[in-house]
């Protein structure tokens, strides 16, 4: 899969997230202007709004999981959610982190290794790439060592095309010793 892709799976989970966070805080802050006396039709307006929000983020989370990944789209469109929600909350509503020190660290510390988690799971396949590379040089170095240069003449090299041709002689032969097994 090409760089292109993974960002474009990232924009598309990135877009949807932020519009279901906005649409929570869209929500709240509907509820939140009946409770500080403004006009009864701002509450319905808002929840519109928020139903909008929330139709166009399932429309790009659509599109993206149709053009790419499930788990990437998925798990940046979860992220952007809680991270904008949040920030949202905190500089539209009024909301605070918590005052406790372990407690503001504890959560800081939970959406950087959320972040961490996305960006290693965006780039697992380079990833796997290297450690399967430098694994199977580890692998070949100590077999040089232990066994040298040399392979054994009995072992066979393995296909890497899985759809394989199988001679006809061997089927038959299976197909012989079924068929004696049953009479």
């Amino acid at each position: 899969m090409m760089e292109y892709d993974v960002v474009e799976e990232m924009i598309y989970g990135l877009e949807s997230g932020i519009l279901f966070g906005m649409s929570s805080v869209i929500s709240k802050m509907g509820f939140l202007f009946l409770e500080q006396g403004f006009h009864q039709l701002l509450v319905p307006l808002c929840i519109i709004f928020s139903v909008c929000c929330s139709g166009t983020g399932f429309y790009y989370q659509t599109r993206g999981l149709k053009h790419g990944r499930a788990i990437v789209v998925s798990t940046c469109a979860a992220v952007a959610s809680i991270v904008s929600g949040v920030l949202a909350g905190m500089l539209a509503l009024g909301e605070r982190l918590p005052s406790a020190p372990k407690a503001r660290l504890a959560l800081l510390l939970g959406w950087l290794l959320i972040i961490m988690g996305v960006i290693l799971l965006v780039g697992s396949t380079r990833l796997v790439k290297f450690l399967s590379c430098s694994s199977r040089s580890t692998k070949r170095s100590n077999a040089d060592k232990n066994y040298g240069a040399r392979r054994p003449s009995s072992s066979r090299i393995r296909e890497p095309n899985p759809s394989a041709v199988i001679p006809a002689t061997t089927l038959n032969h299976l197909l012989s010793s079924a068929s004696k097994e049953k009479a």
